[in-house]
């Protein structure tokens, strides 16, 4: 008998929590479209954030979508954080469409070091669930390392190497 009680259990409060997303996320409707990009997006205590914090990333990504069309915003962080958030949300074929609109088609690593292509294409490849391509993307970046911004990129594609057959959120958890 107790073991039946176990999973009604967990789904009452999977749906708990889902309503909590649902409520928050109305919440920052109302209150957040019309902070500047910099409130939403750079600050760790307000906009999109506030979702991800309390695990709510597929409200999280809903938030930004709203905010980027009501914004008409054009910044290509906002698009990745989307990704992210789909990811993170398990949505993985969304997070790859998102993703692909952030690659840097002039991408000249002799002006700016940083290897933003293949972590983008790391994670995409984590995604797709293919190991060769982001060890590929990985070995790139190691390229790079003297650069700081490609050492954190390459610690975070990392993670998700070693937790490969983890969910994107269970991957970046184990950091």
């Amino acid at each position: 008998m107790k073991t039946r009680l176990l999973p009604i259990a967990f789904l009452f409060i999977s749906n708990l929590a889902f309503a909590d997303c649902e409520i928050a996320l109305q919440k920052r409707l109302k209150e957040d479209l019309n902070l500047t990009y910099q409130q939403f997006d750079q600050t760790y205590d307000a906009g999109f954030r506030l979702l991800e914090k309390s695990g709510c990333h597929g409200e999280a990504a809903i938030l930004i979508k709203r905010f980027i069309e009501h914004n008409n915003s054009k910044e290509s962080s906002l698009t990745w954080h989307l990704a992210q958030m789909e990811g993170l949300a398990g949505n993985y074929q969304q997070a790859i469409v998102h993703a692909k609109k952030v690659l840097n088609p002039n991408e000249d690593l002799s002006e700016f070091p940083m290897y933003w292509n293949d972590f983008i294409l790391g994670n995409i490849a984590f995604w797709s669930k293919d190991k060769a391509m982001l060890k590929k993307h990985m070995a790139n970046i190691e390229k790079g390392l003297s650069f700081k911004p490609n050492q954190i990129n390459f610690n975070y594609l990392n993670n998700l190497l070693t937790n490969f057959n983890s969910s994107y959120l269970q991957a970046l958890s184990e950091a």
